[in-house]
């Protein structure tokens, strides 16, 4: 599609002028300086444009799939394999309505020699979903840039975008394992780690007998190494209305970022041996006091099931972002009902913005339970607003009283690694019976 871009208006009204001060004057000279524009508004005129068909254009995505709230790179080029120079080249990418650019620009333009390309790149935030590219848009200025023609073509390679909670978590072997687990503890036992020694007894393996320390001071002694042991992990998502928040347009929500988190996690601690269950709060569902209820349970049937129910969560959550009104005695039963069916000796997980009192309020009840407590709170807040900043102090105080109350805090801040998180909560935990774990510079 072509159009006529009136662009000489400016040689139209000189060349009146001249000619018309030429005529009164009767000036050969100014008659003949008013040829000079009107030869550049023939040009103009006479010239064309088109989008040549000899136009490829390709888009490369990278990841697809891709986790919530991670970086995608976009990649669209447009290659000239025609003869001819293109003097004047714009694009526009059609990025899903539903994303928002981080870094980059989806807009370029360029003059294109024949067999010359030129690329745009842009980083957009993943969404959970499906996010279809459109065809990208063409405009082509003629040599006189009288004449503008612009179109849409189709392009090769990628044309959507595919955001999912699982995406990139290793899958789970359907023959299970025969590891006891990967979490050690400060009791020594069996293993292959080195963890101290201590005075021989009677009957020891002579296998674990240092045999070096008996060379050199001619007295016996036993290694202990590091125990490995499984454990039941219950993860509470918080999905109350409070979480239902995002840290700016395009983002996804806490409830959304959580249930990623949440799916590693489980699919980690599941391949690793233990026996992981899940709560959540602020979802109306058919388990006890209204939670979203799932057993503990191992195998590849329980990751399944896990992932099945965040998904709900996040759907719940983007679909009604405001939620209902909640009662705040629900909410408190709801939590403290999760203690009472998770079991003795299981370590609790909550998953929250610490948007309010109300995790608080659990992680505080839960103490008075024999269980290990971690509060991973995925940090939203908005640093660019006078009121963001004043949400993410609260968050910071609220985070420190649950370390107060002994539990152990996890603050995920956006651009930090989820399995460098993952890895702090889970597997060095096993040595601090409490304290604070902040990658990337927590509270």
């Amino acid at each position: 599609m072509g159009r006529r871009a009136m662009r000489w208006r400016g040689a139209i009204v000189a060349a009146l002028t001249l000619a018309g001060a030429g005529i009164w004057e009767g000036s050969g000279t100014l008659l003949l300086a008013a040829t000079l524009p009107l030869s550049y508004l023939a040009y103009g005129i006479l010239s064309t444009a088109a989008v040549p068909a000899e136009l490829v254009v390709s888009r490369a995505v990278d990841p697809t799939p891709a986790p919530p709230g991670h970086p995608v790179a976009v990649q669209l080029t447009v290659t000239n394999s025609g003869q001819q120079t293109l003097s004047d080249i714009r694009v526009v990418d059609g990025v899903p309505t539903d994303l928002t650019v981080l870094e980059g620009t989806p807009r370029g333009g360029e003059t294109l020699a024949a067999g010359e390309s030129v690329t745009l790149e842009y980083t957009l935030i993943a969404r959970r979903g499906e996010h279809d590219f459109g065809e990208p848009r063409l405009r082509v200025r003629g040599t006189g840039a009288g004449e503008v023609a612009t179109a849409r073509q189709q392009a090769e390679g990628d044309d959507r975008l595919v955001c999912q909670l699982d995406a990139q978590a290793p899958p789970l072997s359907d023959q299970g394992t025969d590891r006891v687990g990967q979490l050690t503890t400060d009791d020594p036992g069996d293993g292959f780690t080195f963890h101290s020694t201590r005075e021989y007894q009677r009957g020891d393996p002579a296998g674990r007998i240092d045999w070096r320390g008996y060379a050199k001071r001619g007295a016996l002694s036993t290694v202990n190494y590091e125990q490995w042991v499984s454990t039941t992990v219950v993860f509470v998502v918080d999905a109350r209305s409070p979480a239902r928040v995002t840290a700016g347009p395009g983002r996804p929500t806490a409830v959304e970022l959580g249930a990623y988190a949440t799916t590693h996690a489980v699919t980690s601690l599941l391949d690793a041996g233990h026996e992981v269950g899940l709560a959540i709060v602020g979802i109306d569902g058919d388990g006890p006091a209204g939670l979203t209820w799932l057993q503990p349970g191992d195998g590849p049937n329980q990751r399944s099931l896990a992932v099945e129910r965040l998904r709900a969560a996040a759907d719940a959550a983007e679909s009604d972002p405001a939620g209902g009104p909640e009662d705040e005695g629900d909410t408190q039963r709801q939590f403290r009902k999760v203690m009472e069916v998770a079991g003795p000796r299981c370590q609790l997980v909550l998953v929250s913005p610490l948007l309010d009192d109300a995790p608080v309020a659990a992680m505080e009840s839960w103490a008075a339970f024999d269980c290990q407590r971690t509060m991973l709170s995925t940090d939203v807040t908005a640093a660019s607003t006078v009121s963001g900043q004043y949400e993410h102090v609260r968050r910071r105080t609220r985070l420190a009283r649950c370390q107060a109350s002994g539990a152990r805090t996890i603050d995920w801040r956006r651009g930090t690694p989820l399995p460098l998180i993952l890895e702090y909560a889970f597997a060095v935990a096993a040595h601090q019976p409490g304290g604070s774990v902040q990658p990337g510079g927590g509270a």
